[in-house]
């Protein structure tokens, strides 16, 4: 009996404890039914024994404290308050977690640690959201700097390139992506790049720019140097700029008006016909010889023609103008070593040739006391005829009509060197004093032998120098 009852009691010592002991582990893993293990670290908090609810709490980002800054490339900026959207963040896999503890390993956890990361899942309100980037005053405030489109200016100066002006105005459409997707990521602020602006439609490197642009471009680019003897006039964009302009299609071209006065200036710069020079006659005399028509003389149209063709085409070139008139060379006298010259006081003219006397003879001139005198000045042989008739006005009215073989025209349509068959082929019946009352009606009359021969040698525009 005493033996029994000394086992039931040592039995009793036993399991007493041991009944306690499995009550208490039964408590704490009830405990931990809904509660994390210690040493469990949840995107970097700690929520050692905190319940599932408390980690959501605190992991939770409400809306009453979340806000979204919007930042601008000047460094305004602005912000959007997660109430005004019902912006909230929900973790939702804290539940996984604490599912995959379970409730009955916790006594281990206490010699180890756990980190685990979750994500978040965002909610707001989208219509909200909309309106609230509808409000930010980068997009809808009263002082914005609204964009504008590049444009061409055609003024006197020259033609401007206005390039466009971007402005302050956010594109609502643009930058709602960009906050989407800062709200989808928990993100705090959000910085606008220059494509969320409301972009002008024209820049300087739109096609209808570049359009007006790239021939102008050409134009201004040209240079034009014209030579004049020694002298030389450059003609570049600093001029031509003023010149550009568009025509009533919207072609780029240049005003043609003013590329005829320019040419018009070149003319009055450099045309030397009609104009006095001197000249050192046979004799050693030095006269001075004015009017006439011979010398340099600009084409003003036709080289103006060709000259907005070279600006529009942009071919940059060394040349010389378009001349309806040009002279044996540029400076000096102009005259060269080919050149006739007749004195009216001496009646008599000389024909040289390369620098060298070819021949020389009497003449007679027009007739001072009928008033039919020579012209003088400086000419040149404009046409040569062979088996001619002359005709005109006598002084009394009646009609003259003279058969020549020869003739040499310089002045006009009716002045001219030619023989004089009623005069004869004799030197002793020209020169002398015969032009003061029997001479020609302006002509000079000349031997046959000696007009031939000149006639045979002298070329198209030769001087004919008379004084």
């Amino acid at each position: 009996m005493r033996k029994r009852r000394i086992a039931r009691n040592i039995l009793l010592f036993l399991i007493v404890p041991l009944a306690l002991i499995g009550l208490i582990y039964l408590f704490v893993s009830l405990y931990y039914t809904d509660r994390f293990y210690n040493g469990t670290w949840i995107n970097g908090v700690n929520f050692s024994n905190k319940t599932v609810a408390e980690a959501k709490e605190s992991l939770k980002e409400y809306k009453e404290s979340y806000m979204l800054r919007i930042l601008e490339p000047d460094g305004d900026q602005e912000v959007i308050s997660g109430s005004d959207i019902d912006y909230a963040a929900a973790f939702d896999r804290v539940d996984e977690i604490k599912a995959g503890q379970g409730i009955w390993g916790w006594i281990g956890a206490f010699a180890d640690v756990n980190f685990y990361t979750v994500d978040s899942t965002i909610t707001y309100d989208e219509e909200k959201l909309e309106n609230a980037v509808n409000d930010l005053k980068c997009v809808s405030g009263s002082n914005l700097v609204e964009p504008r489109d590049a444009y061409v200016e055609f003024t006197e100066d020259g033609v401007n390139l206005v390039p466009e002006v971007r402005g302050t105005q956010v594109d609502a459409r643009k930058a709602l992506p960009l906050i989407q997707e800062a709200l989808s990521e928990g993100k705090t602020r959000v910085i606008l790049d220059e494509s969320c602006y409301v972009a002008p439609k024209v820049t300087t490197q739109s096609r209808e720019i570049r359009e007006i642009m790239a021939p102008v471009e050409k134009i201004e680019g040209t240079t034009i140097t014209y030579t004049f003897g020694d002298d030389e006039e450059v003609l570049d964009g600093s001029t031509t700029k003023s010149w550009i302009c568009q025509d009533e299609n919207g072609e780029i071209t240049v005003d043609t008006e003013k590329v005829t006065a320019y040419v018009e200036e070149l003319a009055e710069k450099y045309d030397t016909i009609g104009g006095s020079r001197e000249f050192v006659t046979t004799g050693g005399a030095t006269v001075t010889v004015g009017g006439g028509n011979y010398g340099w003389q600009i084409d003003v149209a036709a080289e103006a023609e060709e000259l907005a063709q070279l600006l529009k085409d942009g071919e940059s070139q060394t040349r010389e103008p378009v001349y309806s008139a040009t002279a044996a060379r540029r400076g000096g006298n102009e005259i060269g070593d080919t050149y006739i010259e007749i004195s009216i006081d001496d009646q008599h003219m000389w024909f040289y040739k390369d620098g060298a006397l070819y021949t020389d003879t009497n003449i007679v001139t027009g007739t001072v006391n009928m008033g039919y005198d020579t012209p003088k000045g400086s000419f040149k042989v404009l046409n040569r005829y062979t088996n001619i008739v002359l005709e005109g006005d006598e002084a009394d009215g009646s009609r003259y009509s003279s058969p020549v073989d020869y003739w040499i025209g310089f002045y006009r349509s009716g002045y001219g060197i030619h023989d004089a068959s009623w005069r004869g082929d004799n030197q002793a019946n020209y020169g002398g004093s015969i032009y003061i009352s029997n001479g020609s009606h302006g002509c000079v009359n000349t031997p046959y032998t000696w007009v031939k021969k000149i006639f045979d040698a002298v070329e198209l525009n030769t001087p004919v120098l008379i004084y």
